[in-house]
């Protein structure tokens, strides 16, 4: 194995090869000391896929074992991990010639403290999805409210215009009701995926959120001008606060 010693963060595993121990958040996991070399080689060499011959003769060096020893290695890391070989998030197997690891990692300094503040990034996840959620709620309850508003100030809104208007923000409130409930699940169940799918919905995630920071303008008659005015920006702040919690929570 190669002689320096790092820490791999991948999904909400925590790997530190020179302590010598795995986490998945604040929890230790069992893993037999082979099967975390083995772990350790194959998130080294995460690049391409290792082969067989190659575990064995950099693992059990002037060790005579048998094809076995490997297989029970992988399955135990593969229970750690919560691995399944036939849909493979950690461990991929090509038959006959060896394994890979695949899932992303994000390496440190050996020996470091463990990162932090990656609970707090996902707790403020929660809470912002829960704040969308409820802006969506009000925008629905208010809507007969923030029509007339809107109507005034283009002097009349009725007919197919009127209608369109009324399916537009309903449209809108249901979309971003689904997404948040898709983001809420993510990252209240700590998905390893959740980094990677949420770079895929940023894009719609911000043209979305963008429109929603002017819902404020619409129940002005309730909240008032200024602190209309003052809840645009916030809003508008929204999907990149999101961003940069999302990347502090699953570092890619």
């Amino acid at each position: 194995m190669a002689s320096e010693k790092r820490q791999y963060r991948f999904g909400e595993f925590l790997l530190d090869q020179a302590a010598g121990w795995l986490r998945q958040g604040e929890r230790e996991v069992e893993l037999p000391p082979k099967a975390f070399q083995v772990l350790g080689y194959l998130i080294e060499q995460r690049e391409r896929v290792v082969s067989k011959q190659e575990l064995m003769q950099a693992l059990w060096k002037d060790t005579f074992v048998s094809d076995d020893a490997l297989v029970q290695c992988i399955t135990a890391i593969r229970r750690a991990l919560g691995d399944d070989a036939e849909q493979p998030r950690y461990i991929r197997t090509k038959p006959r010639v060896g394994y890979q690891f695949i899932a992303l990692v994000e390496t440190g300094a050996a020996g470091s403290a463990e990162p932090v503040g990656r609970g707090t990034a996902r707790a403020l996840l929660l809470v912002i999805q829960v704040g969308y959620l409820a802006l969506y709620s009000l925008a629905l309850f208010y809507l007969d409210e923030a029509a007339r508003v809107l109507a005034g100030a283009v002097n009349r809104l009725a007919g197919a215009a009127g209608v369109l208007f009324f399916s537009g923000i309903v449209f809108l409130a249901l979309c971003g009701v689904a997404v948040r409930l898709y983001l809420l699940a993510a990252v209240a169940f700590d998905h390893p995926e959740t980094g990677r799918r949420f770079d895929r919905l940023f894009p719609v995630l911000f043209l979305l959120d963008l429109i929603w920071a002017l819902s404020p303008l619409l129940l002005v008659e309730k909240t008032g001008l200024l602190l209309a005015l003052a809840l645009v920006p916030v809003l508008a702040y929204g999907p990149f606060s999101q961003r940069t919690l999302v990347r502090s929570a699953y570092a890619r």
